[in-house]
């Protein structure tokens, strides 16, 4: 569905890089813009230069802001990554904001294992750019993460009252963090191969029970930013209620071809027998029309979908497989300090092994989340493990971590640590150099590493140095 949303999508990202500010004042007080209709990949924060972001200026954007005048203001969505990657979202994403008419902000700084304090310094940095240097309709703020990104843009929406609504990707709210008492929309987005699965299910009806406006999507992919449709619903959902809440005028015209394009996307899925993504449809379009058009129709064909025998049988089937997934990740816990490595590649071999005819596609897609959830595990395991100086404990676990995600650089940087505490050059060294050439690129995190200091004099720490972001 193609249309110009007023909504401000202002995407706050992870992972700092700094560049050119987004322009200075003239004589007359305006505030000179980057180009329109691009990807800009680091900005500065006029108050705190070390803190950077990427933007998308839509087309019609003028060139300068000027906070005194009457000019046009866009919606605008702050979004996070986990990674602190902020041109990642603004970059797949900026197609939608072209085509909708929306800012597209992503921080390059919000990302994982920050502490609460931390986070909260780069999302108040981050409203107070958008807020002071760019043209956007303060009345349409958005935010959007993912991951842990995802928790960030929850936990920033529920802080201030005045964001319209969240899209919370592959993960649902903080640790311990409750839903507000004000109004407030939350659309969730949640592969089918994403171990966050279950916590997505659930949280579905925790917001049913305390009649939180929301809708919780799933959609054939796993722990990763979803894709161009999936973000798209999102944000037709949020125009939806935008336009009964009186934030924008109804349209008809914008109803109706959502309507055809949705039943036409029904009619395919139950053809390919895929009921339970023909129910979840259904249950999309009264969610977004419930309040603007009679959704009478929509309701019975949706309880006459539920009570097929072919439903029924499709839904018990993925419930048998959510409940053995949740004991097979109570299992995998504790085997990760009680079994040796030769256990573990046998196991994982198992769940690597799709092309088995007996497996269902569930089963794949268990397997899917299996892993993924496996790999945040121990890396979460091995960073308080190191921070408790178990060396004995920390190895093993690495050492699963790295057979689980193969080509990931974190478990050799681990290594690279650990062998540091042990004063082991030739070692750390040669973790480091394979670290390296998994793809770790973080040139500060090596510098400023504690653990490294008994090599910061060799040839061989300088020349990886060199090659370093």
């Amino acid at each position: 569905m193609r249309v110009y949303f007023k909504l401000i999508l202002v995407m706050a990202l992870m992972l700092p890089v700094l560049s050119c500010s987004p322009g200075s004042n003239n004589k007359e007080g305006a505030i000179l813009l980057p180009k329109t209709g691009i990807v800009h990949d680091h900005i500065s924060c006029n108050a705190n230069t070390l803190l950077t972001y990427a933007l998308y200026l839509p087309p019609g954007c003028s060139n300068r802001f000027d906070k005194s005048s009457a000019q046009k203001r866009f919606p605008v969505v702050l979004a996070f990554d986990p990674g602190g990657s902020g041109s990642l979202p603004v970059k797949q994403f900026s197609s939608l904001a072209g085509k909708y008419g929306f800012i597209l902000v992503g921080s390059n700084d919000s990302k994982n294992m920050q502490s609460p304090e931390e986070s909260e310094a780069v999302v108040q940095a981050m409203f107070e750019e958008i807020e002071n240097r760019l043209p956007i309709d303060t009345s349409a703020i958005y935010v959007m993460g993912f991951s842990g990104g995802s928790r960030v843009a929850t936990a920033t929406a529920i802080y201030r009252p005045y964001v319209k609504g969240i899209i919370g990707c592959g993960a649902g709210f903080p640790s311990g963090v409750q839903p507000p008492n004000y109004k407030l929309n939350y659309f969730g987005i949640v592969g089918q191969g994403d171990f966050n699965l279950t916590e997505m299910t659930a949280l579905d009806k925790t917001l049913s029970q305390m009649n939180f406006r929301h809708f919780i999507l799933e959609f054939d992919g796993i722990h990763d930013w979803p894709g161009l449709r999936e973000i798209e619903k999102a944000w037709d959902w949020h125009l939806f209620n935008a336009m009964k809440d009186g934030r924008l005028k109804k349209n008809d015209s914008i109803i109706n071809s959502f309507c055809l394009g949705m039943t036409a996307d029904y009619d395919s899925l139950v053809n390919q027998g895929r009921l339970l993504y023909a129910r979840q449809n259904l249950a999309y379009m009264i969610s977004c029309l419930d309040g603007l058009a009679d959704v009478t129709l929509l309701n019975n064909q949706l309880n006459t979908l539920e009570a097929s025998a072919g439903y029924k049988a499709a839904l018990k089937k993925f419930n048998e497989v959510l409940g053995r997934e949740q004991k097979e990740q109570q299992m995998l816990m504790e085997a990760v300090y009680s079994k040796d490595l030769k256990w573990w590649k046998a196991r994982l071999d198992k769940y690597r092994n799709n092309q088995n005819s007996k497996l269902s596609p569930e089963d794949t897609l268990m397997n899917h989340r299996l892993l993924a959830f496996l790999g945040l595990f121990c890396y979460s395991n091995a960073n308080a493990l190191l921070k408790q100086n178990n060396t004995e404990q920390t190895q093993m676990v690495i050492g699963i971590y790295a057979l689980v995600e193969p080509g990931n650089p974190e478990p050799d940087y681990m290594m690279a640590v650990l062998s540091g505490r042990k004063n082991d050059t030739v070692q750390t060294l040669a973790n480091l150099k394979k670290a390296f050439d998994n793809g770790f690129r973080n040139k500060a995190r090596a510098q400023s590493q504690p653990e490294f200091q008994i090599i910061r004099d060799n040839p061989s720490y300088f020349d990886l140095i060199k090659k370093m972001q």
